[in-house]
């Protein structure tokens, strides 16, 4: 399944969806990973950019929809598969990314600027199909930034435009009454999915995933670039102190009602063990 042609050191970040992926993505990229082009417009949510290439992020919800869901795992099935009509469009566009990439050094060296070492992309989606990307491309590593439970679940709730919203009619809905938008429950269900999956894979793949705390990312960087360039060979310089993104964004303190919720469930705790446990292997 694994593609034929040479595709050079590639990096991935993943994980759950406001778990510092858009800070580690914009600390990667500084440090000269190739993320791509035509990334999602910054928003309200997400001021300073996301660093995801549009074509991965279609991709991937392209796929979620022939499985008839969305990222939310909205009526997930038991298993999730990649038809194969869309398996062909994973290798075309990752064709499309290394030759975008080899370009980008072709006129980089010619301007005697530095190139780019490696070549990747940025989607917590990525993290529902991971098995399929570590199969397809040997050379690839993956980053998992991971946050708190209750520290994603508050920052879902500040949205407004999620699938893990409730469904209301009637003239008084939870919003004029001051309440949660969000689905609590299905928040720290989703939480524990998609970091269950990264563990998983990263038992699978040994010594491809590395894990990383999203809110001392500063602190730890520049021990995942010494794991990058020691153990999976990819050269990376410690990237700029003045990041894109505010890494106190992730240091916000979570309401007490989700943090009381999120450390009373014993499942919860045993993932940010699991977790806590693989950032430390990555030394």
């Amino acid at each position: 399944m694994s593609l034929e042609i040479s595709c050079g050191a590639c990096v991935a970040i993943a994980g759950m969806h406001r778990s510092g992926t858009s800070l580690i993505a914009s600390m990667l990229g500084d440090a000269g990973v190739d993320l791509g082009r035509n990334f999602i417009a910054a928003n309200l949510h997400n001021q300073r950019g996301y660093f995801e290439d549009r074509r991965v992020v279609d991709l991937h919800d392209a796929i979620l929809a022939a499985n008839g869901t969305d990222w939310a795992l909205t009526d997930v099935p038991h298993t999730l598969s990649v038809p194969g009509d869309l398996c062909d469009r994973a290798r075309e566009l990752i064709c499309e990314r290394v030759n975008e990439a080899r370009r980008r050094s072709s006129v980089d060296s010619a301007m005697g600027t530095p190139e780019a070492s490696a070549w990747g992309w940025k989607d917590p989606r990525t993290t529902l199909f991971l098995e399929f990307w570590l199969e397809l491309l040997p050379s690839l590593t993956v980053v998992v930034p991971f946050r708190d439970a209750a520290g994603v679940v508050a920052s879902l709730r500040r949205r407004r435009d999620l699938p893990l919203q409730h469904h209301f009619r009637g003239a008084w809905p939870l919003r004029k009454l001051g309440l949660p938008m969000t689905r609590d429950d299905a928040a720290i269900r989703l939480w524990e999915t998609y970091n269950n999956r990264a563990l998983a894979c990263a038992m699978r793949f040994p010594g491809r995933v590395a894990f990383i705390d999203g809110a001392r990312a500063g602190e730890h960087m520049p021990r995942l670039l010494r794991w990058l360039r020691e153990s999976r060979g990819v050269l990376l310089p410690e990237p700029s102190t003045t990041t894109r993104t505010d890494p106190s964004l992730m240091n916000s303190r979570p309401p007490l009602d989700l943090m009381l919720r999120t450390r009373a469930r014993a499942s919860v705790a045993a993932t940010t063990r699991r977790l806590q446990a693989a950032s430390a292997e990555v030394a």
